[in-house]
């Protein structure tokens, strides 16, 4: 082995010196197109790809903090059977039946699609706790059954 590498360098040396400098300028310049295409390109679509990734959730963590539903807003004033039959009947509601047990309350309103579902929206809002919720259309009118958590 001691011996190839001897014969290599002499090899070497004997080599006229303006093809030993062309030798080692071809050599340097593919160690630079080596780490250039090899290690810095590889790198640099990693880092891309992480960070199109990051935005990505980003704007997704963005869209869902706007659709999370708002906290509860908690009336402690009047119980909740209370505000929820002066909230219909200030709503316009049609109030058909309302019924309260231990731990439930059932309830039935008629009314327009669109003020009825208001309502429901703001009741829901406002800390009722639907355990059932039914929607039927009667002619031109909307009837929701309720049973809703007592707290």
């Amino acid at each position: 082995m001691k011996a190839r590498l001897r014969a290599g360098g002499q090899a070497w040396q004997q080599l006229p010196r303006r093809d030993r400098q062309l030798c080692v300028a071809l050599a340097v310049f593919l160690a630079g197109v080596l780490a250039v295409y090899g290690l810095w390109q590889p790198a640099q679509q990693r880092l891309q790809t992480a960070q199109a990734l990051y935005y990505k959730n980003l704007a997704l963590a963005g869209e869902i903090q706007r659709t999370r539903p708002v906290q509860p807003m908690k009336v402690p004033d009047q119980p909740l059977a209370t505000r929820l039959s002066e909230s219909a009947v200030a709503a316009g509601l049609n109030v058909e039946q309302f019924e309260m047990d231990t731990d439930v309350l059932r309830v039935t309103v008629s009314a327009e699609a669109g003020a009825l579902l208001t309502w429901l929206a703001r009741i829901e809002h406002e800390g009722a706790e639907f355990q059932s919720l039914h929607l039927e259309k009667r002619d031109r009118l909307l009837e929701v059954r309720l049973i809703i958590k007592r707290v």
